[in-house]
This record gives structure tokens, C-alpha cells and sequence, in this order.
């Protein structure tokens, strides 16, 4: 298991919440991202990291669309 830190970053750029989760790999972080996406509306994407190195951004839907 690798630990991976999920930034749920908002349209202005802020960042109120983030999570900490064990995941078995980088498809497992992808999966999680969108999970934390579902539940926290206000989020525009997912920053995933694995420890100090950035691995990639998952956005939501709506976010996208816009």
C-alpha cells in the first residue's frame, strides 16, 4: 500500500479539506478521487499526490463542463 493525500480544491483556489488514504495504486488514488468528488460538491478537482511528488489532478464533471 502506498499513502496518497487528496486536495479538494475549489473554484477560487482554496483548498478546505483534504483526505488521507492507503491505496494499493495509482488506479485505487483515482478511484478515491472520485469518491471524495461525489461527496464534496464544491470541489472543482482532486489534487493526488504520493508523498512530495504531485502524480495527478482528477476533475469533476461539472468543472469540466464549464
Amino acid at each position: 500500500m502506498q499513502v496518497f493525500t487528496f486536495f479538494c480544491v475549489e473554484s477560487d483556489g482554496s483548498v478546505p479539506r483534504f483526505d488521507v488514504t492507503p491505496c494499493a495504486d495509482d488506479n485505487a488514488a483515482r478511484v478515491r478521487a472520485f469518491e471524495l468528488l461525489d461527496m464534496h460538491h464544491r470541489c472543482d478537482f482532486v489534487e493526488v499526490w504520493r508523498g512530495a511528488e504531485r502524480v495527478f489532478d482528477v476533475f469533476s464533471p461539472q468543472a469540466a463542463a464549464a
